[in-house]
């Protein structure tokens, strides 16, 4: 008998990290994470069709004068639950000894700047 397992289907949410880069000189503008869901069979599958949409999310706009590549740094997290309002699609644990204002500084850098009402 197969494992009919590898046929069901679950969601995943999938974090990219990409560069947004002038296109004139090549310097970086900005790092961005960015997590969007697929319905899956697999960790790999969900990895497998994050890459593949990333293809389109990095097409060049010609009236732009930026770009967007992705760096290649995928990672997936299975969503345990109906996806609804209020529902976790992405979790990463980090371990640290650094205080909650030095993590942020280092990890998250510009963060606090775009806090509503600063």
């Amino acid at each position: 008998m197969g494992d009919d397992s590898k046929s069901e289907k679950t969601w995943y949410a999938v974090k990219g990290l990409f560069r947004w880069y002038f296109k004139e000189t090549g310097d970086t503008a900005n790092f961005e994470e960015r997590v969007v869901v697929f319905l899956a069979s697999s960790f790999d599958e969900a990895l497998d069709l994050a890459e593949q949409e990333s293809k389109t999310y990095c097409t060049e706009d010609p009236s732009a004068n930026f770009r967007i590549e992705s760096i290649k740094a995928f990672m997936a997290y299975l969503i345990d639950e109906p996806i609804k309002s209020g529902v976790e699609v992405f979790s990463r644990l980090m371990d640290s000894n650094l205080t909650s204002e030095k993590f942020l500084r280092r990890y998250y850098p510009k963060s606090h700047e775009h806090k509503a009402g600063t």
